[in-house]
């Protein structure tokens, strides 16, 4: 695999927390280059004025995951077109924490603004999972009973199916609710399972947030069509940056 293919691959997984979808999806990297050991990554985003703390939390995990190329010895991220570009270019750049790069103008906790969107995005993950289980005639008394293993054996074999549980499983590991197999597959943010006589309200509040994200990101999406007079954001941006990085 070529260097630049393995860049992007690291990019595909960088998400934006507001909107949990790839940033390559999303159409955000707008260049990368590569100089034996060094990476530069350059993103954009659908305003000027887009906020601080989510664009940093974007260039943090983009220079946390391409680091992770064995090959890779240093990574810069730059922030194209935005009110607080030089900032966070330098400040993840320089590894600095966010209260670091804006000392004068925040004291917030990103890792935990990152842990609130994680949990949108634990919600909407879910619901998409319960939705195509209730396409395939499921019932909601089976739903709430389902363990992590039955739900992967329901779905072996079904490829959309799969893909979806995945994501969803991964997330709940990531937010340190996956213990193990025998565990309910569909619980709340506390690890609680959710329960019958419940369900129906659970699954009706997931559903906005799954919906509220999707339409910000159809949103954002259209924004930087407009800013940056695009056809597609994102459409083969794999392979446009592919050919840009030989």
């Amino acid at each position: 695999m070529l260097p630049i293919q393995e860049v992007m691959e690291k990019l595909n997984v960088v998400m934006d927390p507001e909107l949990d979808q790839s940033l390559v999806e999303l159409g955000f990297i707008d260049d990368v280059k590569i100089e034996g050991s060094e990476v530069n990554v350059r993103f954009r985003l659908p305003t000027y004025w887009c906020s601080p703390n989510f664009a940093y939390l974007m260039a943090s995990d983009i220079r946390e995951k391409v680091s992770e190329l064995d090959w890779v010895n240093n990574v810069t991220v730059e922030l194209k077109d935005h009110s607080f570009s030089r900032e966070i270019s330098q400040g993840v750049s320089n590894q600095e924490t966010f209260q670091e790069a804006f000392s004068k103008l925040s004291s917030g906790d990103l890792e935990q603004l990152r842990r609130t969107f994680k949990i949108k995005a634990f919600y909407s993950r879910q619901e998409k999972v319960i939705r195509h289980l209730l396409s395939k005639g499921m019932t909601e008394q089976r739903l709430v009973s389902l363990t992590v293993s039955e739900l992967e054996e329901i779905l072996t074999g079904d490829m959309k199916g799969a893909m979806l549980k995945d994501r969803y499983l991964l997330i709940l590991t990531e937010l340190g609710l996956y213990k193990d197999k025998r565990q309910p597959a569909f619980i709340d943010e506390d690890g609680k399972a959710v329960e019958i006589g419940a369900f129906r309200d659970h699954l009706l509040n997931i559903r906005r947030t799954r919906l509220s994200m999707e339409f910000n990101a159809f949103y954002c999406r259209n924004l930087l069509l407009t800013r940056y007079n695009l056809q597609d954001a994102g459409s083969d941006q794999n392979e446009s940056l592919e050919v840009k990085g030989v």
